[in-house]
């Protein structure tokens, strides 16, 4: 890529964690494809992280190597460190600004003997690293509402909208509408582009072609437990289709219990989402109405694999949802009205065309978000 040989990029998951994969990593993954040797930091490890098999991992890559080497190298020129930390940066752990050297502070020696071209971080914990990035020109992916996230420190949520309101980002690239309009008040001197998520088309390859298929009753959520997910809908609307399979797969169901046609799963390999997928009918999207989250959000990461499936999308009608995926998903707000859109959605993705839907995901692909992405970068240079 023109101009820029280094970058790194703040995110959240690791490489290592194979039920996820996020925007910000096909951001990275894209860079380095690009020719840009890629810097990617993750979320730290505290001690907290003995609580959880996946987390135990995570602490034995991090504190054996502590920032010297990467913990991962996931492909050609893409680099994954972590580093450990005393607290996890959450509210509870992090209440204030003075709390915030305990955990970067083992980080500091790295990035004091490093430089880059660009820095590009989402909405999430390693904001706490900003103060000790070196770089040229700096993007914020605003992938999410900074107030809408419980657990996220007040204080990283201060700093980023001070740094919004200063100017010191070149460019935003906001997920939705919503999101786009709050970066440009916040910083109204800021270029600001509105780039959605992508579908991951290497993933799935050619879109399922389900027309004519025979009707179906298999239902899931494919995500893990969040404070804006609506167990209770589903619930009532698995009560109300007793002839339905509800399955959510997932990590933080550990608390529920399976009730006659509604189970949980444990997570499943990002690569396995396709196979996972093909045997079930109705893609799930059961939200609770967040204002504070919600209304930012129009298209999640999921939308996108349940319609390259080839599955009906039953969706609360809360937010921004219907702006988003109308035209593609059913809504409901009651259980009665969501049970409706179940049953509704499976009839009516048997009768759209293939071509359709290929259409639709050949416009949304990764690819064409990273280009678009990437293109507003010979315009911060330009700018700069």
């Amino acid at each position: 890529m023109t101009g820029i040989s280094n970058a790194i990029v703040l995110g959240v998951h690791s490489f290592a964690t194979p039920h996820y994969k996020t925007g910000i990593q096909f951001i990275a993954e894209g860079l380095a494809r690009r020719g840009v040797s890629v810097d990617y930091v993750s979320v730290p490890s505290s001690p907290f992280d003995v609580f959880g098999k996946e987390r135990r991992r995570r602490m034995g890559r991090v504190w054996g190597r502590m920032g010297r080497s990467p913990v991962l190298h996931p492909e050609k020129r893409l680099y994954e460190f972590a580093f450990p930390a005393l607290f996890p940066v959450h509210r509870l752990f992090v209440p204030g600004s003075f709390m915030l050297g305990a955990v970067s502070g083992s980080a500091s020696g790295w990035f004091a003997s490093r430089r880059y071209d660009l820095c590009v971080h989402d909405v999430g914990p390693t904001m706490v690293y900003m103060p000790l990035v070196q770089a040229q020109r700096h993007i914020l992916r605003l992938n999410d509402a900074p107030r809408g996230m419980d657990d996220l420190p007040g204080s990283l949520v201060r700093d980023l909208e001070h740094r919004l309101g200063q100017g010191f980002y070149d460019r935003v690239w906001a997920v939705s509408e919503p999101l786009a309009a709050h970066a440009q008040r916040l910083a109204p001197d800021t270029p600001v582009d509105c780039i959605p998520n992508g579908f991951d088309a290497e993933l799935f390859g050619c879109p399922a072609d389900r027309t004519g298929r025979k009707p179906g009753t298999r239902a899931v959520y494919l995500g893990n437990r969040t404070a804006w997910l609506d167990v209770q809908l589903l619930r009532q609307a698995a009560a109300l289709l007793p002839d339905w399979e509800f399955n959510c797969v997932g990590a933080g169901f550990a608390g529920e219990s399976d009730r006659d046609n509604l189970r949980f799963l444990p997570p499943v390999s990002h690569t396995e989402v396709p196979e996972l997928l093909a045997g079930y009918d109705v893609g799930l999207l059961p939200y609770r109405d967040d204002a504070a989250h919600m209304a930012c959000v129009r298209r999640p990461l999921k939308f996108y694999e349940y319609v390259a499936a080839g599955l009906g999308v039953a969706c609360a009608d809360v937010g921004g949802l219907r702006k988003g995926l109308e035209g593609w998903a059913l809504f409901g707000t009651t259980p009665e009205e969501f049970a409706g859109a179940v049953v509704g959605s499976e009839q009516a993705i048997r009768a759209v065309p293939p071509e359709r839907r290929a259409a639709f995901l050949k416009d949304n692909a990764w690819n064409v978000r990273l280009d678009q992405m990437f293109g507003t970068l010979n315009m911060v240079r330009a700018e700069g």
